[in-house]
């Protein structure tokens, strides 16, 4: 496929990925692009639907049938499916082992892929997701994995939902499905969520906002020669 002019940031669950692209497209004048809407959007149109889990044929022949579209305006992002507006399942927490199962089926991601990249084809988008550097956009300019530490992550978690819904989950049971989503999704045999060999790994764990995450992307991205030129001295005093 062509080379696109595209960013990718991949992930596990809730190291920042979203917040982290929507603040490198206002630095960098780029689209933010968040796959993973995308899927969660499938796994609610699935449960609305109630097709059964094991039933992957009514799946696939759900996906193929949808018109997605999806866009960024006044800086929130906007998912219509089939005319419909379903933005909000972007930040639905509770989709995402619906997500995570959808994802896991083939036929899905095969027709979701050829979706991503018509968005993207124009170019000057920061696109995130689990597999976006190592299927969707192999041959992007520029390739990030985010992780970060559980416990943060469950933390962050928490941060999305409101004072009513914090009432529904336990620190446990949060970690515990986090930690099943993430093996889920390293553990599929159709684009596994890992690091693509060209990716920058950046452990965010520590880090206070999605602005500091975007101004070390962006750092990467703009200091590439000196980071090259400067590299193996660093390695040298780690030894």
């Amino acid at each position: 496929m062509d080379i696109f002019d595209v960013i990718t940031i991949d992930g596990s669950s809730f190291t920042g990925k979203s917040t982290t692209a929507r603040a490198l497209a206002r630095m960098t004048g780029y689209q933010p692009l968040n796959t993973g809407a995308i899927y969660r959007a499938v796994g609610f149109l699935k449960q609305r639907n109630n097709i059964p889990d094991d039933d992957i044929q009514q799946i696939v022949k759900m996906v193929q049938g949808l018109k997605i579209r999806y866009s960024y305006e006044n800086e929130a992002p906007k998912l219509m499916v089939d005319d419909e507006d379903l933005s909000f399942v972007i930040k639905d927490s509770s989709l995402v082992p619906l997500a995570a199962q959808v994802a896991g089926i083939p036929a899905v991601r095969e027709a979701l892929l050829q979706i991503q990249r018509d968005i993207a084809a124009k170019g000057k988008y920061i696109v995130e997701g689990r597999d976006t550097g190592t299927i969707v956009f192999p041959n992007a300019r520029w390739k990030f994995f985010i992780d970060a530490d559980i416990d943060v992550k469950v933390a962050r978690f928490f941060k999305t939902l409101s004072e009513e819904e914090k009432k529904n989950y336990t620190f446990e049971q949060v970690k515990k499905m986090l930690i099943e989503v993430d093996e889920k999704d390293r553990a599929r045999k159709v684009a596994p969520l890992r690091q693509a060999e060209d990716a920058i790994f950046y452990d965010n764990s520590e880090s206070p906002t999605p602005e500091q995450d975007a101004v070390v992307l962006w750092y990467h991205i703009t200091h590439a020669a000196e980071i090259k030129k400067n590299y193996p001295n660093i390695l040298s005093r780690l030894k």
